[in-house]
């Protein structure tokens, strides 16, 4: 893309506030105090996913005061699919120490679990309705944290007596590792629904195209971070190309003054793979176009990128990063 044009979208400023609290009713964020942040970049945790795929799964159950979960390791002896299902559920149910209990109440019972394509369904008595928000909300991202990590399983849904799970006027669908976002080292507080307008580069690497995302999070996480870390996990839709590789990390977010500023680690240096080469300025005007269509509350004006804390640097060796970005409208298909 022409210097002129980046030129002429170039800004001078500085950064916004904080976003609006949605009800809890309908926020499916569980909070997981587990430390996960001792880890060195060197030795990264594996993902749910990673560790059940090397045959450990990671049990959710919930804290002895009922307010956060936190998670135990097991290692089923079961080598076949619903073997360790089966395994897995009694684990879920029966947690074998005594600082932690199940996030399954005890006149809550699971009628049937059936297995799809990619999926599996759990079937609740008429009790679970009875729950309080809490209660609720504990059990449900215990549990679909839970069974996401059997292999092959990408969605869970809830049903009721063979109905779809209603809360308040709202149906729950099936629920995605992106459902719930869980930081770390917090309680169950408030909640946030946040429809997030997110971007990724289109096949012509040169304009962005538009997908909606809902995200249920916590108060205690900045939105605008929210949007990134989304935007981080790839599109949805076919046809989108990823912003960044694996393993690219969110480092700082920070809001001040109508303006964003967001550092990324080394890797966001990288370009994925893809069939069709993506212009560097398209990847950062996708970032912007999403922060500040998602954040609208916030009156953001334009954002500022840094890569290992310093803006002094070259985005995928061609655009230079010390500039704040503006929103780009001609760049949306």
């Amino acid at each position: 893309m022409p210097a002129k044009r980046a030129a002429q979208r170039a800004l001078k400023g500085r950064g916004g506030i904080p976003a609006v609290y949605l009800p809890a009713m309908i926020a499916l964020c569980i909070l997981l105090p587990v430390c996960l942040s001792g880890c060195s970049r060197q030795e990264e945790e594996l993902t749910d996913k990673q560790s059940s795929a090397k045959g450990v799964y990671r049990i959710y159950y919930s804290n002895p005061e009922g307010t956060a979960l936190v998670r135990r390791e097991y290692k089923p002896k079961s080598e076949d699919f619903e073997g360790i299902l089966h395994e897995v559920l009694d684990a879920f149910r029966t947690p074998d120490t005594p600082d932690v209990r199940s996030a399954l109440p005890g006149q809550i019972t699971i009628n049937s679990t059936v297995t799809g394509v990619s999926g599996i369904d759990v079937d609740f008595n008429a009790e679970y309705l009875s729950l309080d928000t809490i209660t609720e909300l504990l059990l449900r991202g215990a549990l679909v944290r839970t069974l996401l990590q059997m292999p092959g399983v990408d969605t869970i849904r809830f049903t009721v007596e063979s109905q779809s799970l209603m809360i308040g006027e709202e149906e729950i669908g099936p629920m995605t590792e992106d459902t719930f976002v869980i930081p770390t080292g917090a309680g169950i507080n408030s909640y946030r629904n946040a429809q997030l307008t997110l971007y990724f580069p289109a096949s012509d690497g040169n304009s962005v195209s538009r997908e909606n995302r809902t995200v249920y999070y916590s108060s205690n996480l900045n939105k605008e971070r929210l949007v990134i870390e989304q935007m981080l996990k790839g599109p949805r839709t076919e046809g989108l190309t990823a912003v960044a590789v694996d393993g690219t990390l969110v480092k700082d977010v920070s809001v001040s003054n109508g303006f964003c500023i967001v550092d990324f680690s080394e890797e966001i240096n990288s370009s994925p793979a893809a069939e069709t080469a993506v212009n560097p300025e398209t990847v950062l005007y996708a970032f912007t176009n999403a922060i500040i269509d998602s954040c609208p509350e916030d009156q953001i004006t334009g954002v500022r990128f840094r890569i290992e804390g310093s803006s002094d640097v070259r985005f995928r060796d061609q655009v230079n990063l010390d500039q704040i970005f503006a929103r780009d409208a001609e760049l949306i298909l």
